[in-house]
Formats: structure tokens, sequence, C-alpha cells
């Protein structure tokens, strides 16, 4: 009897388990298709929406109109990128300025430009523009990285 009654009750267990992870876990990418789901799940991964909306409005402007200081501030470096076919570690700042134009190419340009708010791919790595032309994330500002107040976005990569 005894081996009868744990046998129930890791079944029951396990199924609330698994019932409250389903909850838990927010749609997917390809299932998003409101902006309430699209907030929940950046709201699961990264802690708060808001500031990647203003994020990704701001540096869609910046690229668009091609202010390629705004963008550089907003560059985690140092950064890979590929330039002439060679990869090439962009240190600062001012360096990216030098070769902007070779680093947000038309494909990348395009891929920022088009991107949808609402199903963009997110994960816990980050927000993907396109296909993978550009990567944003969020970067603690503090040891424990709890506060979304003290987190900071940066582009993390361009695939050019």
């Amino acid at each position: 009897m005894t081996k009868i009654k744990i046998m129930i009750a890791f079944i029951a267990v396990g199924s609330l388990a698994y019932s409250l992870n389903a909850v838990a876990i927010p749609l997917q990418t390809d299932e998003i298709k409101t902006i309430e789901q699209m907030n929940a799940r950046l709201d699961f991964l990264f802690g708060s929406h808001d500031d990647y909306y203003a994020f990704i409005d701001q540096l869609k402007e910046d690229v668009t109109h091609q202010n390629k200081a705004a963008v550089a501030a907003v560059v985690k470096y140092p950064l890979k990128v590929d330039i002439a076919n060679k990869r090439v570690l962009i240190k600062n700042q001012q360096q990216f300025i030098q070769n902007y134009q070779a680093i947000i190419t038309p494909k990348v340009k395009e891929s920022v430009a088009k991107q949808e708010f609402i199903g963009m791919f997110a994960n816990g790595q980050g927000m993907m523009f396109g296909s993978g032309q550009l990567w944003i994330s969020g970067y603690c500002l503090d040891k424990t990285c709890k506060d979304p107040a003290q987190t900071r976005i940066y582009i993390k990569a361009i695939n050019n």
C-alpha cells in the first residue's frame, strides 16, 4: 500500500508542477499576436517591457536617420563585426563611427527599419532584429541584477 500511495503522490505533484510550469511560461515568439502577449513575454524574460519599447523605437529612428553617434552610444564594446570579409574588433564609439557604413550595412538597416515589435524574437539572451542581423540585450549595472531599473540595454551583436 505504501508504494501505491507514494506513486499517486508523485503523479499528483508531477502533474501540478507541469501545470504550474505551463502557466508560468508565456507564449513563444511565434505564438504572440497582441501587444499584451508581447509585454508578458518581455516582463517574464527581462522584468519589464517599457525600456525595450523605448530603446527599439529610438534605435529604429537613429538607424533610419544615420545618427551615427547615437547608435554608437548604445553599443556594448568591444563588438566583433565583419568589415571587407574580415572579422574586426570594434573597441569604442569613435572606431564604430569611423566604420559606420561598413557595420550598419543596407541589410542591417533594413532589418532594423522593418522589424515589428509584436512577435519580435526574444529569449533570455536578448531580442533579435530580422533574422539575426542585430541583437540587443539588457546588462546589469549592479551585482544583484534583480531591479530592471538597474539594467541598461545595448546592442550586443551586429551580423552584417
